[in-house]
């Protein structure tokens, strides 16, 4: 079986953009700006062993805010310059794809074989760790306010870090603990 890390995109691969009172995902090409530490949290990983996805809900496709075709490009860089191996998009809110429901990582995991006690999800928002906790995957969550809706106060994420390169670090301080020791 493979092993895999699921990375959310905005706010942990790449840079959100702030707007008057709220910050978002890019709108357009010009905006989208990677996170200090993203390569080298991916070369990272995949020098570990693992493949690596990107799943995001991008609900500004649907609601107009964003072009399909900025958003393509957008998924050009992260697999040509962060050498993602697949990113997949979830657009309509509530959808089996959007997160916290886990239907593109399910997905995912169907298509390239995936063990999920093996893999990990890291992300910004309660939809990624709810959507890796449903998914059966080690949850790390980036950032120092983790909050949540009410009904969903049970599902904690199994690792806090401040930024994706220190949840790469981190996976790769608990594979060495896994390692066989033949001493």
């Amino acid at each position: 079986m493979n092993r895999a890390i699921f990375f959310d995109r905005d706010g942990v691969l790449n840079h959100l953009v702030e707007r008057v009172d709220v910050s978002t995902a890019p709108w357009n090409i010009n905006e989208f700006k990677f996170i200090d530490g993203a390569k080298a949290a991916v070369d990272l990983v995949k020098k570990l062993g693992y493949h690596t996805f990107v799943v995001t809900n991008q609900p500004d496709v649907y609601d107009g805010m964003l072009q399909q075709s900025h958003l393509d490009l957008m998924s050009r860089l992260l697999t040509s310059w962060l050498g993602i191996d697949e990113v997949v998009c979830a657009y309509e809110r509530g959808s089996a794809w959007y997160k916290p429901n886990e239907g593109m990582i399910d997905t995912l995991v169907r298509k390239y074989k995936i063990d999920r006690g093996s893999s990990y999800i890291i992300g910004d928002r309660w939809k990624d760790i709810v959507a890796g906790h449903r998914s059966k995957l080690s949850t790390i969550f980036v950032g120092d306010d983790y909050t949540y809706p009410y009904e969903y106060k049970d599902i904690q994420p199994d690792y806090i870090v401040d930024n994706v390169l220190q949840a790469a670090t981190l996976i790769r301080e608990i594979d060495k603990l896994m390692e066989p020791n033949y001493d």
